[in-house]
């Protein structure tokens, strides 16, 4: 019994050491990007570079955290985010942090996080295809009630109305109607202006009226 304990203790404290150097590779990476992303500060491609490199050494140290390949992805798919489809390098890119972000799908299924990246980086790879409806309703399914997930959804969702099949459809009806009456913060003008945008005004008649051009508002 107590050399079981001790088997025990050791693959824990195993474990806890590969977390542990895992989270401190992966922590100046999340800062360097969060700051890039909000535009405080201009990274040199050096400086991307090294980040890469050490998420990917994080992942070495624990590579069933989700949370690593979702970082992984993130920034793979923001080094190429100025570039067009027809550069081999930036939808080289955006291929690879797809593949991060399936992978994360993979070992957490419930976050819409994860499902919302899966979702935009096949649109903007213009796969606008199976995997991407399931990524787009699982997006809309997990994160009912936040509020730019699902935006995001709904945008995409109005981008690509017709190549969706009724049911898809719908999950975008359902989620604009609650995204509507939001108490935390006002989304009607957000949802107002994707409306137009994509040409799809009636689906905000129930709520929206004259502010839409509905009939009989």
């Amino acid at each position: 019994m107590a050399g079981g304990l001790l088997v025990a203790f050791a693959f824990t404290g195993y474990f806890s050491a590969k977390r542990l150097l895992a989270e401190f590779a992966a922590q100046e990476p999340r800062y360097q990007f969060e700051r890039w992303a909000a535009g405080k500060q201009t990274p040199d491609a050096a400086g991307v570079s090294a980040a890469l490199a050490d998420l990917r050494a994080a992942l070495a140290y624990e590579p069933g955290n989700p949370n690593l390949y979702s970082d992984l992805g993130r920034l793979e798919y923001w080094s190429v985010r100025t570039a067009g489809l027809a550069d081999p390098v930036a939808r080289a890119g955006r291929e690879r942090a797809l593949a991060r972000f399936r992978h994360a799908a993979q070992l957490r299924p419930t976050s819409g996080h994860t499902w919302g990246n899966v979702a935009l980086t096949r649109y903007v790879l213009g796969q606008v295809d199976l995997e991407f409806a399931h990524a787009l309703k699982q997006t809309l399914r997990w994160a009912p009630w936040q509020p730019q997930l699902q935006l995001l959804g709904i945008e995409l969702g109005l981008a690509v109305w017709q190549a969706l099949d009724e049911p898809t459809q719908q999950l975008i009806t359902e989620a604009i109607g609650r995204q509507s009456v939001w108490p935390m913060l006002d989304q009607k003008p957000a949802l107002i202006t994707l409306l137009r945008r994509y040409g799809r005004t009636e689906l905000g008649c129930p709520w929206a009226g004259a502010a839409l051009g509905c009939p009989g508002a």
